[in-house]
């Protein structure tokens, strides 16, 4: 059986919930993630580990967990760079190899972002 990736589990529920734009049960994310459909065991571990991390919500509604993202991909996504930067031992370093990764367009939005 594949085993999957560290972390590839967490994305794959981020993922689904941000499409789906909406809570979702674990059966709905047991689902909606790519196989092999994680077995209801792991779905709850990850899910602790995910609500330990502040990226998701369990809210109880009726006899069902609802999970929530905590916040939006966009916001996550920042937070993660963020981290990674501070993570760093030389932050220019990566915002140099960060800033010379992007395409014309990408770099265009970053020069008005300065701008404004």
């Amino acid at each position: 059986m594949k085993r999957r990736s560290n972390g590839e589990l967490e994305n794959a529920v981020l993922t689904a919930l941000w499409e789906r734009g909406e809570p979702m049960t674990v059966a709905e994310l047991q689902s909606a993630v790519s196989p092999p459909m994680p077995a209801y065991t792991t779905m709850m571990t990850v899910l602790t580990r995910m609500e330990d991390k502040g990226l998701i919500t369990r809210d109880r509604v009726s006899r069902s967990l609802m999970i929530s993202p905590v916040r939006s991909q966009a916001a996550t996504a920042a937070s993660r760079m963020s981290q990674t930067l501070r993570d760093s031992t030389d932050s220019r370093e990566v915002l140099m190899s960060f800033i010379g990764s992007l395409d014309d367009d990408e770099i265009e939005v970053l020069r008005s972002f300065v701008r404004d």
